[in-house]
């Protein structure tokens, strides 16, 4: 009997998610990553990004999915790379650290397009959403997919549509051979690059969006009886062995714990690179009482290969480069006191204090720090006041991780700051309630009436 690849031991494992199998703590886990993924779908679709993409699907030909948020609508595929692309644009999408990849910004718009257009059960849904999850982080976790980024590919993009097409076998309720083969179409599709940072190149979230409408085409490649390599990982020629000196393909094998779990929810919006020294500085602020205008130098410590990515003292001041600049959200989170959403509007983006400050925040590599890297993503801040004193914070595990988690509270308050401007308060605290009933609930129909 011929060895058992690994595209059907992940279709095998996908197959045996059930809810009523499922611990209820890994339930509970992903409804909340489903909330705060729609959250970011929702908040995105007003994003520069999210606009051009929700316009250029809505000149498509077609109708069969809407874009959550607004009433237009497009083909499913469009609709996809749209949805997807604003869940990203804000860089407010959980991501899995260890494996580098931002997984609900792809794999719940997917499944919400999916939903409106073959129907299916909210424990249909979840399980969908927990199959897409576990499936591309043990992918990106398989590659050692971080060590990516120093080689200009983007790890969500190149490993996204294996997560996406998980989730919608699963979702369809697809039997083992038939998910293997859509997995096996899937890796025909990976790519994806970083290049454009620091001009703030709107088709990097376009890219992304493209990511999740590949799992998606896959499905439907499969659908109509297109084949894919069976040996999608292990060939020579094939997915792990081109991108890795050495897979690690005990993780497209052993299935004894639960990946989801560790995807980290994102409380700032920008690069999840800086969001550890985003939290040592406000710390810093907050206990010497300190504002923007004392500060003379600050210097950012991140491991190596996140300070190569987010030194970036020379940008267009436009949020889609702004958000992974250490030197601007440094400097506009020092003189506002916080780091949210309004701190990529032109308010700040033209501002002379904030272009000012940048001009004095340095972005250093820390060797200490690559200790901890890729698990978690640390940072350490060095603070000079205008007065000569220096204050000094460390955070190695940034908050959203499960070793310093966002309380379910923090994650439903983030939902509604996002939702509610979109869609109106009612139908946001409706959205939240559904989400939170999906596994008994027969009908999908209630959470997508509300994200319209």
């Amino acid at each position: 009997m011929p060895e058992e690849v690994y595209s059907e031991k992940l279709a095998r494992y996908g197959e045996s998610l059930r809810c009523e199998k499922i611990p209820a703590e890994i339930i509970e886990a992903a409804k909340l990553h489903i909330l705060d993924s729609l959250g970011c779908l929702l908040a995105g679709a007003r994003l520069e990004a999210g606009r051009l993409a929700y316009e250029m699907a809505a000149s498509s030909e077609g109708s069969t999915a809407t874009l959550a948020g607004s009433d237009r609508r497009s083909s499913l595929l469009d609709a996809v790379q749209a949805m997807s692309a604003a869940a990203h644009c804000g860089e407010m999408d959980d991501i899995h650290g260890g494996a580098g990849i931002c997984v609900g910004g792809m794999v719940v718009p997917a499944l919400i397009a999916m939903a409106e257009k073959y129907g299916g059960s909210g424990g249909s849904f979840i399980e969908g959403a927990i199959a897409g999850y576990e499936t591309v982080i043990r992918v990106g976790l398989s590659i050692e997919a971080p060590k990516l980024f120093a080689r200009g590919w983007w790890p969500s993009t190149v490993c996204g549509a294996f997560g996406v097409a998980a989730a919608g076998a699963k979702f369809l309720h697809w039997p083992e051979e038939k998910t293997a083969n859509v997995l096996g179409i899937a890796a025909l599709h990976a790519g994806g690059m970083l290049t454009g940072g620091n001009e703030g190149a709107t088709a990097r979230h376009l890219a992304f969006g493209h990511a999740a409408q590949n799992g998606v085409l896959a499905l439907l490649a499969a659908e109509r009886g297109f084949t894919g390599p069976k040996r999608a990982f292990e060939d020579p020629r094939g997915f792990c062995l081109t991108l890795s000196a050495e897979p690690g393909f005990d993780h497209l094998r052993s299935f004894e714990q639960f990946h989801l779990p560790d995807t980290a929810f994102k409380p700032y919006p920008c690069a999840r690179q800086l969001h550890a020294g985003v939290e040592a500085l406000l710390k810093v602020l907050r206990q010497h009482s300190l504002t923007g205008h004392r500060i003379g130098e600050i210097e950012l410590f991140l491991p190596t290969q996140n300070a190569a990515m987010m030194n970036r003292p020379l940008i267009t001041p436009t949020h889609a480069a702004t958000v992974g600049s250490g030197q601007y959200v440094m400097a506009v989170t020092s003189l506002r006191g916080k780091m949210d959403l309004a701190s990529f509007e032109d308010e700040f983006l033209q501002s002379e204090d904030v272009r000012r400050l940048m001009g004095r925040v340095k972005v250093s590599a820390s060797s200490e720090l690559d200790r901890y890297y890729p698990k978690y993503w640390p940072g350490r801040v060095v603070v000079r006041s205008a007065g000569g004193e220096n204050y000094a914070e460390e955070v190695v595990i940034p908050k959203g991780e499960r070793g310093n988690p966002m309380t379910a509270a923090e994650v439903e308050e983030k939902f509604l700051s996002l939702a509610a401007p979109v869609i109106g308060d009612d139908k946001a605290r409706s959205a939240m309630k559904a989400v939170y009933s999906l596994e008994s609930s027969n009908s999908l129909a209630p959470l997508l009436g509300v994200l319209k």
